[in-house]
């Protein structure tokens, strides 16, 4: 069951500062490409934790980073860290999405991407690899609906602890880390 970051005793609270220290260690780069002809990139908010409604309200559990150039498919959508890809494959509310387990057991989920790029459920990947474009897809029953909010990527972590299989992290710092580490590429 998803929860989200609660510290409710200090044994959670090592635990969690463990599996937190391990996702810094595994992580290289920022997952958007920039492009390096067009002064167009991306921008985003702290907006974990911040209420959403699609069939019932819920919290958002990661960080929506959205796209200056509002194409779906223009931004390549890159793994943040080596890994294994867990899920592939469309969900209701984040569209077209990805999992990349890490090599510290940190769970990485890149959703409403408009592609992938050749990639498929258990392959081993780098940091780097092309996971897939920055869409719009999800908020739909029926595979490949898109358009009902902006283009943008969001991005989620969570990790596993003794009392939660899945413990959302808020991403927000990770991402202001990983923009010091952001790749270019000509697109």
């Amino acid at each position: 069951m998803k929860k989200q970051f609660v510290f409710s005793h200090p044994y959670e609270y090592k635990e969690c500062s463990k599996a937190l220290a391990a996702i810094y260690n595994d992580i290289k780069f920022f997952p958007v490409l920039k492009s390096n002809s067009s002064d167009y990139w991306v921008s985003y908010d702290n907006s974990y934790g911040a209420d959403r409604n699609y069939n019932g309200k819920y919290k958002h559990e990661g960080i929506d980073i959205m796209a200056e150039n509002n194409v779906s498919g223009y931004y390549p959508v890159i793994s943040v860290t080596d890994g294994v890809v867990e899920n592939m494959g469309w969900l209701e509310k984040g569209g077209y999405r990805v999992g990349i387990r890490s090599n510290s057991s940190g769970y990485f989920y890149y959703a409403h991407l408009s592609s992938y790029a050749g990639i498929k459920k258990g392959d081993k990947i780098k940091a780097g690899t092309l996971l897939g474009y920055m869409g719009d897809t999800g908020y739909g029953k029926v595979e490949g609906t898109s358009g009902n909010f902006a283009v943008h990527l969001h991005f989620g972590i969570y990790i596993a602890t003794k009392n939660y299989s899945e413990l959302s992290v808020n991403p927000y710092t990770v991402l202001k880390y990983l923009e010091t580490k952001t790749l270019a590429a000509d697109y």
